[in-house]
């Protein structure tokens, strides 16, 4: 499941038409990371729950046959493959997250349960993270998940001590070096119980509805994902996977730019000229 239900308003006013999830990371829509992350883990039954305005995700994702047509006349059948490829990534239902739901960040659970497989685990990500990883996030989340088996397992990375008021940061159980006992969300300077971060990557099992069930509003009248990860670690064993990859939060335009950056010095087709352009323009700020 992916959670894209938020408004964008960071983004202002480019994501007034179009929506965050579908801005390019080194040219290829953000939501697409996310779905061919989940699908290198085995994941292909996806769902991406939306608040609204969702067409033109739904169209990425879509086989659109005029283009094929028009790109198979033109012989260009490299780009051809590769808008076929995908959509037949995965399978993909649109979930429209009801007004009458809480806004927050755990909200789209509520509003996507009714097509979740009845009593099997499910994986939940946010739409604004990305992570520069060898292996996929959802890949390293699966396997640790089938080795421990929590009522939970959270995705976590350290941060350094001048950043951790950002985050929210996670305080593990006395003598356990992997068991959560709670989330701090944006600590005081100072105040954070560790340099665990939690990041948009979870696996849960349904256990994560009957704590829903119960939980109000929080800070702000948001129905936040932190406040029931800190219920179910205090009746469950709820687990922190340490990520092996850079974490890059893209959900504001600066953070995004980075984001931007540091894939595309991934790429072989836009490694070297990236730095060539990037070189002098550098140099000149000094």
């Amino acid at each position: 499941m992916i959670t894209i239900a938020g408004y964008g308003t960071r983004f202002l006013p480019a994501s007034k038409a179009i929506p965050k999830e579908i801005f390019p990371v080194a040219g290829v829509p953000l939501i697409q990371h996310h779905v061919e992350a989940l699908v290198s883990a085995g994941i292909t039954e996806i769902i991406i729950v939306v608040r609204g305005g969702s067409g033109v995700i739904q169209r990425h994702f879509a086989p659109v046959p005029e283009l094929e047509e028009h790109l198979e006349k033109a012989g260009k059948f490299a780009l051809l493959e590769e808008v076929r490829r995908i959509s037949r990534l995965a399978d993909i239902v649109f979930v429209r997250q009801s007004e009458t739901l809480p806004y927050g960040n755990a909200s789209p659970a509520l509003a996507a349960r009714a097509w979740l497989t009845p009593g099997e685990p499910f994986y939940y990500m946010f739409g604004d993270d990305i992570v520069l990883a060898d292996v996929p996030v959802p890949q390293q989340m699966c396997q640790a998940f089938e080795r421990l088996r929590p009522a939970a397992l959270v995705a976590a990375c350290q941060v350094p001590d001048e950043e951790t008021h950002l985050y929210g940061c996670i305080a593990l159980k006395p003598g356990s070096s992997n068991e959560m006992a709670y989330v701090v969300e944006k600590p005081a300077p100072g105040s954070a119980p560790s340099n665990w971060v939690q990041i948009g990557h979870f696996i849960f099992t349904p256990e994560l509805f009957e704590v829903l069930g119960t939980l109000e509003p929080g800070k702000g009248g948001e129905l936040w994902l932190a406040d029931a990860v800190d219920r179910l670690a205090a009746r469950s064993r709820v687990v922190i996977q340490p990520i092996e990859g850079t974490w890059m939060a893209a959900g504001d335009p600066l953070r995004h730019l980075k984001a931007n950056i540091a894939m595309a010095l991934r790429r072989e087709d836009m490694r070297d000229e990236l730095i060539a352009f990037l070189r002098p323009l550098l140099a000149s700020q000094w």
